[in-house]
């Protein structure tokens, strides 16, 4: 009878702490996965800010071949990442779905700015995190529910 119980606390104790513990290890993972990926979009960013600043007349898609000379040392090039220079105006965005978080770790990394945000499907215009519709109409390139980080 004693041996039964023994199995029956420690099977009790494992389902218990695998009850605690897993949820808490796909949190971090998740923010750690989040983090990573926005730490990649701001040095993204950075090279294309870079590249305008030799290169303050250039408007469109900056393509990557132009930005090579930019890339921070050691930085791997995530494809889901593009840019548009229009109207004197600098969109990063994605171009694929971005990992859970993400959207809100760029917009803490970025100190809060309402210049991060998604692309809101029906209205078109930059969503804030925080739910906030900025009002700032985002170019039809940039597809519904993208990332977006605006401004130079």
């Amino acid at each position: 009878m004693v041996p039964i119980w023994i199995v029956t606390v420690f099977a009790a104790l494992a389902a218990f702490y695998t009850a605690l513990e897993l949820p808490r290890q796909e949190a971090v993972n998740t923010a750690i996965v989040s983090s990573a990926s926005a730490t990649n979009f701001l040095a993204y960013r950075r090279a294309v800010q870079d590249f305008l600043r030799a290169n303050p007349n250039a408007t469109g898609v900056i393509d990557d071949a132009a930005l090579a000379g930019f890339w921070l040392p050691g930085y791997i090039r995530d494809p889901s990442w593009s840019n548009l220079v229009q109207n004197n105006t600098l969109y990063v965005f994605s171009r694929a779905a971005v990992a859970h978080g993400t959207v809100h770790a760029l917009y803490s990394k970025s100190g809060e700015s309402m210049l991060v945000g998604t692309k809101h499907a029906t209205s078109g215009r930059l969503a804030a995190p925080n739910g906030i519709d900025t009002g700032i109409i985002l170019p039809a390139a940039i597809a519904s529910g993208a990332l977006v980080m605006l401004g130079q």
